[in-house]
């Protein structure tokens, strides 16, 4: 009776030996644009070098490589933009739903903080962008050196270096940080030589990446039976409860706060209007006569305005490629504002203070109440902040417009490239 109560009890083979399918992670590779033979050579042999690393330190998942070819953006260039290349990763990567994209250019990158870039990750925008110019030993070689170097070891010092690159790259995507150690994948490299002694992954970055990993192969929101149920602010709302994590790495990852040491044009503009209504007294005046309750809504009402207005006039958000909102995208470009309107903040906040301390160290109380006819009372703390809240605004406001001339490749650059490596 026992025996055949076993029988019945068992589940059958194929329910109880089942296999489970370990959770799938997508690198899309877009090779953009032409490449000389050695270096298309060095980019396949990469691309499975870094399939074997990936797939031997992380046997917990399954890992695809897909490889498609896309015209460069704006045509056959010696010098690429790294923000065009991120616009076609981002493409490739909606479209085909990849987890993350890598594009690879023939074409040297642009770089705004060092002399040259290597490649350069966004974490915000899940893409990386590499270049196969610099990593070629004919590049950095000279006379007899490059005469010498036959191409079947021009080729395996690239790939060595282009497969280093990726999986430094990948890295940071994943939101790895630098590593001390020269033969980690993740050394802070500052040649291009750096590359070839780096060769895997520490063990406490091996354990970070794991868990990141285990959070991008989960199915996205936009996969779920019922996502829009509750229409796009529902999808809004748990996009931002299910990734305030990613959110706040994005943000911090932009620096918002050395937005006015880093545009230029921005701040000399914001700074000009300061210093001219700073010497006009129809503007202290009006500004110290101005209610606290309005100059509030006028701050608040410029911030909105001029954070609107960069967000559209540089086209700093993601554009959907697919007809269905995805979880990514929500990121992108819930980051994206974030850190634009931290960056006016900031800003705003830099123009209140300086007018408050013009104020009340350079003007003496007698100019000031000559100037402020309209203060009957006499000059007090709530005037020179109320006059501080006018000036700023009126300068952030100048200063949106003065970002107008900021070059748009390079405040795409500022609030979506993490580094230039």
């Amino acid at each position: 009776m026992a025996a055949s109560e076993e029988l019945v009890d068992a589940p059958p083979a194929e329910v109880a030996e089942a296999p489970t399918r370990p959770p799938l992670i997508e690198l899309g590779w877009v090779l953009a644009g032409a490449f000389p033979t050695p270096d298309r050579t060095a980019v396949e042999q990469a691309r499975e070098r870094a399939l074997e690393t990936l797939a031997r330190e992380f046997p917990g998942f399954e890992w695809r490589m897909p490889m498609v070819e896309r015209e460069t953006p704006g045509g056959s260039s010696p010098q690429m933009e790294i923000v065009d290349l991120l616009d076609l990763g981002v493409m490739e990567r909606q479209a085909k739903r990849w987890d993350f994209a890598l594009v690879v250019t023939a074409a040297d990158l642009r770089s705004f903080y060092k002399p040259f870039a290597l490649g350069a990750p966004s974490r915000s925008l899940f893409v990386a962008v590499a270049s196969t110019v610099r990593i070629d030993p004919r590049a950095s070689g000279r006379g007899a050196r490059r005469r010498a170097a036959d191409e079947d070891d021009r080729i395996e010092v690239m790939t060595g270096r282009l497969q280093a690159l990726v999986l430094h790259l990948f890295g940071h995507l994943a939101e790895l940080e630098h590593s001390e150690d020269p033969e980690s994948f993740m050394f802070d490299l500052a040649t291009v030589t750096d590359l070839d002694r780096m060769r895997r992954y520490s063990a406490g970055a091996i354990g970070a990446l794991g868990e990141e990993l285990e959070d991008v192969a989960d199915v996205r929101l936009e996969e779920e039976r019922g996502a829009f149920r509750s229409g796009r602010v529902g999808f809004y709302l748990r996009v931002l409860r299910h990734n305030r994590d990613d959110i706040v790495d994005a943000v911090r990852r932009a620096r918002p706060w050395q937005f006015p040491l880093r545009f230029s044009r921005l701040t000399a503009a914001a700074f000009s209007a300061l210093l001219l209504l700073m010497i006009t007294a129809e503007a202290w005046d009006l500004g110290m006569s101005q209610d606290p309750w309005f100059v509030s809504g006028l701050s608040l009402a410029t911030l909105v305005g001029a954070s609107v207005y960069l967000l559209r006039r540089q086209g700093l958000l993601v554009r959907r490629q697919v007809a269905r909102l995805t979880e990514l995208t929500v990121v992108s470009n819930v980051s994206t504002v974030i850190s634009v309107v931290l960056g006016m903040i900031t800003t705003y906040g830099a123009l209140f203070a300086t007018t408050v301390l013009l104020g009340r160290t350079l003007y003496r109380p007698r100019l000031v109440a000559a100037w402020a006819e309209s203060i009957t009372e006499g000059v007090a703390w709530r005037h020179y902040l109320a006059l501080a809240a006018f000036v700023a605004s009126l300068g952030l406001l100048i200063g949106a417009l003065g970002a107008s001339f900021e070059g748009q490749s390079y405040f795409r650059h500022v609030a979506w490239v993490d580094e230039e490596t």
